[in-house]
């Protein structure tokens, strides 16, 4: 009986130290600019995407530990855009990915990618007639905050090569790594059906590679905002791909892509890693960023 007692409180003790170096949340932007948090929001296949986008407060649901946060586009893109962070802390629920320049004067960090038409950091798409696709024709979807440490987005009926697919992403993480970690599960997909993840090539001076067992990288320079282009952010990015999931990799104009499909239990996972130079004690230089992404997998 004492075991359970002092194994219940460890987990109590443990819990309360991930509660405070993790965050999730999901905003309302609203006229008032309160922006509350909410659990989860769902919208109608039919609702228009851009006031999907929109309507969220930083466009989408953040997750964030203490050296990087992502933001889940709340569009059929669903992309993971990134925020790198001067020094490790919570402080996305003060800058919401809008970091004044008042802010990053005082040591915070700030949105770093410019994804255009890339597969940004991770994202998930199908893969249709050698091109990455984006999550178009659904009956609804809807994203959900689980805990301060792991949001997930729901697809239902996802129409994907004339057949529907429901399909769950769940995105975690700790407060002891960098990394994001990702499921994908998918429920009425045919054998045919191929997917695909990856990583984009940055804009400008991108170095990067992407290898058979799963495994990407790049490094390089954009400017996130293009209403300020002398705010110029240096960038690594990096997936590892579960074995069980990979058909193949190609290098394209725009990414690193892995072509992937689910295993046996209709899972897919993978993890992103990223960094930017704003970070204090972070890397510096591609080859040691290319390093450590290998040293994931």
């Amino acid at each position: 009986m004492k075991k359970s007692i002092i194994a219940i409180i460890a987990s109590i003790i443990t819990f309360g130290a991930a509660a405070q170096h993790t965050d999730a949340f999901i905003k309302l932007r609203d006229e008032k600019k309160t922006h509350p948090r909410i659990v989860g929001i769902t919208f109608p296949g039919d609702a228009d995407r851009l006031q999907m986008y929109n309507s969220i407060y930083g466009h989408g649901a953040v997750i964030e530990n203490p050296w990087v946060a992502y933001r889940i586009y709340m569009d059929n893109r669903q992309s993971l855009d990134l925020y790198v962070k001067a020094s490790p802390r919570l402080e996305l629920d003060e800058t919401n990915f809008y970091t004044t320049p008042e802010q990053i004067e005082n040591g915070y960090g700030c949105d770093v990618l410019w994804a255009g038409k890339s597969i940004a950091a991770g994202s998930f798409r199908g893969f249709q007639n050698g091109e990455p696709v984006t999550i178009d024709t659904v009956a609804f979807r809807r994203q959900f905050v689980v805990d301060d440490h792991t949001v997930s987005v729901y697809d239902k009926e996802w129409i994907f090569n004339g057949h529907p697919i429901n399909m769950s992403q769940t995105y975690s993480m700790n407060p002891y790594c960098r990394d994001l970690f990702v499921e994908v599960k998918l429920e009425g997909y045919t054998p045919d059906d191929m997917f695909c993840t990856g990583i984009q090539k940055l804009e400008s001076m991108n170095q990067g590679f992407v290898l058979p067992d799963g495994v990407a990288a790049s490094w390089g320079s954009n400017v996130p905002d293009k209403n300020h282009p002398e705010l110029v952010e240096q960038v690594g990015l990096g997936i590892v791909v579960d074995p069980d999931n990979i058909v193949d990799v190609e290098e394209t104009d725009l990414n690193y892509l892995i072509r992937v499909r689910p295993d046996k239990n209709g899972i897919i996972r993978y993890k992103v890693i990223a960094c930017g130079d704003r970070e204090a004690d972070g890397f510096k230089d591609p080859a040691k960023w290319f390093e450590h992404v290998k040293s994931q997998k």
